[in-house]
């Protein structure tokens, strides 16, 4: 079985991968780039390959989808349109694969889609089954998790964070107001 896994250069996603990789599932990495720098998707390059030496790793350029939403959309929604987005280019490749399911790093408590709210409204946009390994765990657990596996120093080699973030993310959107905001990116 295979799954697709959205992976960034952060510390939770390498961490779900590595556990569901553990599982037996087969993974196709799936990364999107938010800048231009290319240093961010050479550390997502290292992370993937010790992960899974021999998975598939696919950048897309979202620069063009989140400057739709910051131009069009309440600022509040960018982080939840533009996660609706990924899980949409990652259901596309999890069919062209053969892949089953989406792989995410989400874990309840974190911040802007990370809420059970939010979850809800990101399943919604896709309809393939998405396997969050990390929901329970808080982030003293995924870090030491991603010391055991491996993954925790690359996710500490310095790049640029997201420049789209919002002040204040949504944190408890509804399905009728998120599909409201989407129309609005065409």
């Amino acid at each position: 079985m295979k799954g697709v896994v959205l992976l960034s250069d952060g510390i939770d996603s390498p961490v779900a991968a590595s556990l569901m990789k553990k599982q037996g599932l087969d993974l196709i990495f799936l990364n999107f780039k938010n800048d231009n720098n290319p240093s961010t998707v050479e550390k997502v390059k290292k992370i993937a390959k010790h992960i899974d030496k021999n998975a598939m790793l696919i950048t897309k350029d979202h620069i063009k989808t989140q400057e739709k939403i910051k131009d069009n959309c309440n600022v509040r929604y960018q982080c939840i349109l533009c996660k609706r987005a990924m899980y949409k280019q990652a259901q596309e490749v999890a069919h062209e694969h053969g892949a089953k399911y989406i792989v995410t790093g989400e874990n309840l408590g974190q911040v802007a889609s990370q809420t059970l709210d939010n979850m809800f409204v990101l399943d919604s946009s896709v309809d393939l089954t998405v396997l969050r390994p990390l929901l329970g765990f808080d982030k003293n657990e995924i870090v030491k998790l991603g010391k055991e596996l491996g993954t925790y120093d690359f996710s500490l080699i310095k790049a640029p964070s997201c420049p789209y973030v919002p002040d204040a993310p949504l944190t408890t959107s509804r399905l009728n107001k998120v599909l409201i905001e989407e129309e609005k990116m065409n």
